[in-house]
């Protein structure tokens, strides 16, 4: 049996004015006990209400192999409703009080944000860096020139009834969902509908519900980070599925690009797929555990690093900046030549050539997504 989950806590807020309903569960595998436990704060989606049975799926995901702690964001669930204009900056400002309030002596920690969740953690992360040790983000865009997702807001307008906007959200979540798709799997149909048409239903009738959801919903149509993702410093895996209509992958491969960081946009699910893919959360939580790619080493010498990759193509790619479409050199950094590591991000690296030939500086990359090293420690 596993132990009793907590129940949920209020943390007040006063320099944001708002009261956050928080709740913090797991791991439940004794083996993520003591030194090995590892926080993940998990930001969630529009709308989200940790008492709707969709949005507890994202936390039970990831019990076996993290303390989730995870809240519902202002305006929405249990936290304080406030009719009143705010921004994806205030809902950033309302993540990090409260983890630096309920947590300040396991910062920083591991931050995982999913879909309207990763569109503020990106925001959390430009503004709080020091509180996120790495940094997930799963079905979020960047907004701006890296385009936004679906228009959600649509389904809350006048006229548009409860049953219509549970259909068009299982429809939108899912491309591989059609009206065929309805027909043949008539079973899974009624348990989808049902199971959303319960959820939607959660604190209906409770004072100032509609517009809460409206002010998050404005909040979110306002998410632009795309002219500061290259100050982006912490190390982040931008994740997605191609089934997703809400965030197509597209819009994964341009905010990835833009950070100049990993990527894994193969899950199986949809929108959902971080709580739909059984595997989706065990490679989340490989990443999150596997050695840091440092500046430096423990004693604080500089790091070294020999090319070992390309070899077939006269050596690799080096750009002019961290991002995979920032200007390409005009020639490769060849196998076999030594660079010093000046910073990175990621699994990207800005050298200084020391042996070899190719460019004299720029920007490569250690290892590819499916794990070819191009790069080894000398």
């Amino acid at each position: 049996m596993p132990p009793k989950l907590p129940e949920g806590k209020y943390c007040e807020l006063p320099q944001q004015g708002v009261k956050l309903y928080y709740e913090i569960q797991g791991p439940l595998r004794r083996d993520f006990q003591g030194e090995k436990e590892e926080v993940l704060f998990l930001l969630m989606g529009s709308v989200a209400d940790l008492r709707k049975t969709t949005d507890q799926q994202f936390v039970n995901a990831g019990l076996g192999m993290f303390k989730v702690f995870t809240f519902d964001h202002r305006n929405t669930g249990r936290s304080s409703i406030k009719d009143e204009p705010c921004s994806m900056e205030d809902y950033a400002d309302d993540a990090a009080a409260l983890l630096e309030a309920v947590m300040p002596q396991r910062l920083p920690v591991c931050v995982m944000g999913v879909s309207f969740g990763a569109m503020v953690a990106q925001h959390m992360a430009l503004r709080h860096p020091k509180l996120i040790k790495r940094l997930v983000l799963c079905c979020g865009p960047s907004g701006g020139d890296g385009g936004m997702s679906y228009p959600i807001h649509e389904w809350y307008s006048p006229g548009v009834s409860m049953e219509d906007r549970v259909t068009r959200r299982i429809f939108q979540a899912n491309r591989s969902r059609d009206a065929a798709w309805k027909q043949r799997c008539k079973s899974e149909w009624e348990m989808v509908y049902t199971l959303l048409m319960r959820d939607e239903k959660v604190g209906l009738d409770e004072p100032l519900r509609a517009e809460g959801i409206h002010r998050q919903l404005e909040a979110r149509k306002q998410h632009d980070v795309w002219a500061r993702l290259p100050e982006l410093q912490i190390e982040t895996l931008v994740c997605g599925s191609p089934e997703d209509n809400i965030t197509p992958v597209e819009l994964l491969e341009k905010l990835a690009a833009r950070i100049g960081c990993e990527k894994k946009l193969d899950f199986e699910g949809g929108h959902a797929f971080a709580a739909a893919d059984a595997k989706c959360l065990p490679f989340i939580n490989d990443w999150l555990r596997r050695p840091s790619v440092s500046a430096e080493t423990s004693n604080g010498h500089s790091v070294l690093w020999k090319v070992i990759g390309g070899a077939d193509k006269g050596g690799i790619i080096v750009r002019s900046g961290p991002g995979l479409t920032d200007e390409l050199a005009k020639e490769r950094l060849t196998t076999g030549a030594l660079v010093e590591e000046v910073e990175s991000r990621g699994d990207r690296i800005r050298y200084r050539l020391q042996q070899g030939t190719g460019p004299r500086e720029g920007w490569v990359t250690v290892r590819l997504a499916g794990g070819k090293e191009l790069l080894s420690r000398a």
